[in-house]
């Protein structure tokens, strides 16, 4: 830090002695090489959601997580009938959908929420791919 407090009172000192053009390239490239090595704290751990969203969001997630669950006990309930590929393709989908939606939301978390998060929804979306593979289990038995 104390580099890039130097850098930029030197570029400030030549700027006001007006040899700003020659001498704010050596401040510029030791900027660069200053950031490239404060530059690695890894930017996941920051989020922009607040609490309030976090909140809202894993209740959406709630909501998807039991659209697709009703949506695979319709598939086998309609299990060796004429709607079942369609009641199946539907459930799939909406499995998918729901999955890919909270890996994504925990990738936009700090890891303090990515926690509370977890503890919240991830058994019910690991309970949501179990039920998943066991019912395509099923399917390639018979």
């Amino acid at each position: 830090m104390k580099i890039v407090c130097r850098l930029l009172q030197f570029s400030h000192l030549s700027f006001r002695f007006k040899t700003y053009n020659t001498l704010n390239l050596h401040a510029r490239d030791r900027l660069r090489y200053g950031l490239q090595c404060y530059n690695r704290v890894p930017i996941i751990c920051y989020s922009n959601l607040s609490d309030h969203d976090v909140k809202k969001r894993t209740e959406e997630l709630t909501d998807c997580f039991m659209e697709a669950r009703e949506l695979m006990q319709d598939a086998q309930e309609s299990m060796n009938t004429v709607y079942f590929s369609e009641d199946m393709q539907e459930a799939s989908k909406a499995v998918a959908e729901t999955i890919k939606l909270y890996e994504k939301f925990l990738k936009e978390l700090n890891e303090n929420q990515k926690k509370e998060v977890t503890r919240t929804i991830g058994l019910k979306m690991a309970e949501l791919r179990a039920q998943y593979s066991a019912m395509e289990e099923e399917l390639k038995a018979d």
